[in-house]
């Protein structure tokens, strides 16, 4: 049953509407054409957002999954136009989408809907938050392609493709000598040139002592068109400012000199040539393009090309959150699926994506950035529910634009959350905006609109952001509508329509043991169920703060959802307890200290796999007894990463099972100085993948270093370690040596 309900009542006004819903249904059985789909799933919410453009929620009940779904026609009307961001018009910074949304919107116009794009550097460097695929916006190059990952690319003609590219980046330099230019608004590599242009960001953030060039240019770079530059100065003082009508050339190691010998006034030129491969079009003619990966669908077949693109086994077989775009003959469909959230959505793995968008009608389809990432935001708002709790910041975005000239508002629009069951009394979000004649909402003096509640109710109130309805009597849950409408103009009614449970039925903690080490601390979820008529139990919308929490025993504190725990040296054994309106429910608390058990003393390979990926990433392990921190030998990890593009791992693969009350994990590294980023990959009950940062870079050498990570609290057991590895995400990181790892333990809870 869908709960929450929208109804616009105005003469020819329905008609119209009446019209689109019947459209929308069309759209519904073209989205979910296998009977077993159409079996499946529910529509919850449905929306005009755009003239021809309409959004739809879908939920299953087994296994739980939302997705959110944007339908764009194509070709689009000129007042409509699709757009990629990166940042907020600063430079090269992670951002929210909603932050993406309203630096955009102050600058060309209203957004319709929007979604998370490219994957992007996530490394703690000053060059984070760089997409690690190309993107293209208002034409303008901003980075450069992937060499093996597709993008989705619009050209100026309203042409919609994805596809991959070959490029080749050139510099001329004054005396005519040409030479390739590796880089493009990136970190720059050990030995080569990198341009930085003003979409970057103010300046460079080279360190002291590298060597950039200054010109003016006759900008913006675009696609298979030389650049000229005109040289202003060369300085070795780092960090230098880029000129908002020009770049800056860096220069590295060898090629440093050749810089330095560049004159004032003499002329480079720098032409990047694209040449696509999936598709026939003139790369001069790109308005915008954003990289992902991998493709999903090719001319209506799917096709899932990991292996092409340089993505794991592992990532297309776990279900994650995901965001992907799909190609129909005449529409541009954006997807959004909820993941790693239990009960309430658990993600799709690739193969199960891929069949989806067949199901939808697709032909050509790619996937985004998804985890964390995936976000889908609708007119005034963001619709999913991002898997970190909150908004993640990303590289870039792509937008839908809405041109139409300013017109005033023609009807009313409730924002307010839908499929809404909620516990009396509790406010609820609940804002009156107008909505014009082409989807936009405006703004709206809740003044100009007035609130009736049926059935009847006595002390109910709205301040223009929260509405509160009156506790009811009774023990049955009891619907109620609310109908505004506007005192004056033509706009008709428009009514919500919400299920009021009079008390709780049921509350739960998550975890419901809490075993934590001195400390620490640990997010907790409480939930709040009522009971309907025909005895299920449903989620319900609470006040957090009607909530009376108690903590029992010397084990800790609560500090906003937060457990905290004591510091101690002894074990505390306590409770804690939560009530709401008479409703009690409890979760046990241990604090104790870690104790190490060894997982591998790495005295021989029992156990052990070595894997380099991709094929041309090497890697190979021995035991070797000259160099060791315990035990009789330790494990000597060779890697060689000069050879391939993007990310590149050498792999430890353990697959050992971690015990009972986990806590921390800890190994010692005998560094080679290689800067290389340590990391562990596990893997808990549910089957949600789990990383561990054991050093953000390998930055000592010829000596031993204990390292610690702290495993995430609450994970559902058991939890497995797959495995221990190296990792470079950069195509400029070319490094190779050898480290050895010794004595791998785990930390576990004294209970």
């Amino acid at each position: 049953m869908v709960i929450a309900e929208r109804k616009t009542q105005a003469g020819g006004e329905v008609m119209k509407r009446q019209k689109q819903f019947q459209w929308l249904a069309i759209l519904t059985i073209s989205l979910l054409s296998v009977a077993a789909s159409l079996q499946d799933w529910q529509i919850v919410e449905t929306q005009t957002i755009a003239p021809g453009v309409f959004y739809q929620a879908l939920k299953r009940i087994n296994p739980p999954t939302w997705v959110g779904i944007v339908r764009i026609p194509l070709p689009l009307p000129k007042e409509l136009t699709i757009t990629s961001t990166v940042g907020d018009g600063t430079g090269l910074v992670r951002r929210t989408v909603s932050q993406i949304v309203n630096s955009v919107q102050q600058g060309k116009g209203y957004v319709s809907a929007a979604i998370n794009g490219d994957y992007f550097n996530m490394t703690f460097s000053p060059y984070a938050g760089a997409p690690l695929g190309i993107h293209v916006q208002d034409g303008e190059l901003i980075t450069l392609p992937s060499m093996n990952r597709s993008a989705l690319v619009g050209l100026k003609d309203g042409g919609v493709f994805i596809t991959r590219f070959r490029f080749s980046a050139r510099l001329k330099l004054p005396d005519g000598t040409e030479t390739q230019l590796d880089g493009l608004n990136q970190s720059p590599p050990r030995e080569g040139f990198c341009l930085f242009t003003p979409a970057f960001g103010e300046t460079t953030r080279t360190p002291l002592g590298t060597t950039e060039l200054t010109a003016t240019a006759n900008l913006p770079l675009r696609p298979n068109k030389p650049l000229t530059l005109i040289a202003q100065r060369v300085t070795e003082t780092g960090n230098s400012q880029i000129p908002r009508d020009g770049v800056v050339l860096v220069a590295t190691g060898k090629f440093s000199e050749r810089l330095r010998a560049v004159a004032p006034d003499e002329k480079l030129e720098i032409t990047v040539t694209l040449t696509p491969l999936d598709a026939n079009f003139d790369p001069q003619n790109i308005a915008w393009a954003i990289g992902g990966g991998p493709r999903l669908m090719r001319y209506g077949q799917i096709s899932i090309e990991c292996e092409q693109e340089g993505f794991s086994t592992a990532f297309r077989r776990t279900k994650h959150p995901r965001t992907a775009v799909g190609l129909k003959d005449d529409a541009l469909l954006w997807f959004v699926v909820d993941g790693r959230q239990p009960g309430y959505s658990e993600g799709m793995s690739l193969d199960e994506l891929a069949e989806f968008l067949l199901n939808a009608g697709c032909k050509n389809a790619l996937n985004l950035d998804g985890g964390g990432s995936s976000t889908l935001f609708v007119r005034s708002m963001v619709v999913n529910r991002p898997s970190d709790g909150r908004e993640r910041p990303v590289a870039n975005a792509l937008l839908l634009l809405n041109l139409f000239p300013p017109q005033p508002f023609v009807r009313l629009w409730i924002s307010s959350p839908v499929d809404s069951h909620l516990l009396a009394a509790t406010p609820i979000p609940f804002q009156v905006m107008g909505e014009d004649a082409v989807y936009r909402l405006l703004p709206l003096d809740i003044n100009r609109v007035s609130l009736t509640i049926s059935p009847e109710l006595q002390g109910w109130r709205w301040d223009g952001r929260n509405l509160w309805l009156p506790e009811i009597q009774g023990e049955e849950p009891l619907q109620v509508t609310v109908t505004v409408t506007a005192q004056n103009g033509s706009a008709g009614p428009v009514t919500a329509t919400f299920c009021i449970h009079p008390k709780p039925s049921a509350l739960t903690i998550s975890p419901d043991i809490i075993a934590i080490q001195p400390g620490a601390s640990m997010r907790l979820q409480l939930q709040v169920f009522g009971r309907e008529r025909d005895g299920r139990l449903v989620p319900l919308i609470f006040d957090p703060k009607e909530v009376q929490c108690r903590v029992e025993g010397d084990v800790g504190e609560l500090l906003n959802g937060t457990f905290v725990a004591v510091r101690t040296n002894e074990l505390k054994v306590g409770k804690l307890t939560a009530t709401l309106r008479g409703v009690t429910t409890t979760a046990a608390v241990c604090v104790g200290t870690a104790l190490w058990k060894t997982l591998h003393e790495f005295d021989d390979m029992s156990g052990l796999k070595i894997a380099g990926y991709p094929e041309t990433a090497k890697a190979v392990g021995q035991i070797v007894t000259h160099e060791k921190r315990s035990g009789t030998g330790a494990l000597s990890l060779r890697y060689d990463f000069s050879q391939g593009t993007k990310t590149r791992t050498a792999s430890v693969i353990l697959n050992k099972v971690l015990p009972s009350n986990a806590c921390r994990l800890a190994v010692d590294v005998y560094g080679d100085g290689s800067g290389c980023w340590l990391r562990a990959r596990l893997r808990d009950g549910t089957g949600k993948p789990v990383f561990l940062d054991l050093a953000n870079s390998i930055n000592w050498k010829n000596e031993w270093k204990e390292l610690e990570a702290n495993l995430p609290s609450g994970l559902t057991e058991p939890v497995t370690l797959e495995a221990i590895y190296l990792v470079v995400i950069r195509d400029e990181q070319r490094c190779s040596g050898t480290i050895l790892l010794d004595n791998l333990r785990v930390g576990i809870i004294g209970l």
